[in-house]
């Protein structure tokens, strides 16, 4: 809850901290870095604190750039070369080479507490998305 009236020198002068978390590894490319950032900035501060973390994260950005990857092959493919030889044989190898990547990649989400599936109890998800609708109450606007 913010504080009501002036604001004091010593609340003006207070310095913000932008939360930092770790960088991505140099082994990394720009692609896998840049989901590295994504996630990392999605998390409070200490959450990758651990080196065993850092290396699932790694492994993470790793799979959800391929898939995302292999997803912007299959947004090309043209459904007509499917019925050419061959088209539906390459359009089938596209989507299982996706779905183990991004079963890949929800698994180690998971591993880490990424997903709301590992952070929430059914209860609460329920309640979460029964909520989430509602009208704000008039002390809440």
């Amino acid at each position: 809850m913010q504080k009501r009236g002036r604001k004091t020198k010593a609340d003006l002068a207070a310095v913000v901290s932008i939360p930092k978390g770790p960088r991505a590894p140099k082994e990394l490319t720009a692609g896998q870095a840049a989901i590295w950032d994504r996630t990392v900035r999605g998390e409070p501060e200490d959450f990758f604190a651990t080196q065993g973390v850092q290396d699932l994260l790694t492994d993470y950005c790793r799979h959800r750039f391929m898939a995302d990857e292999i997803s912007g092959i299959i947004n090309l493919f043209e459904i007509e070369w499917a019925k050419s030889a061959g088209g539906g044989k390459k359009l089938a190898s596209l989507l299982r080479l996706r779905e183990v990547e991004t079963r890949a990649a929800a698994n180690l989400a998971t591993k880490m507490r990424l997903t709301n599936q590992s952070r929430y109890r059914a209860e609460t998800a329920d309640t979460k998305a029964r909520n989430k609708d509602r009208e704000p109450k008039p002390w809440e606007m």
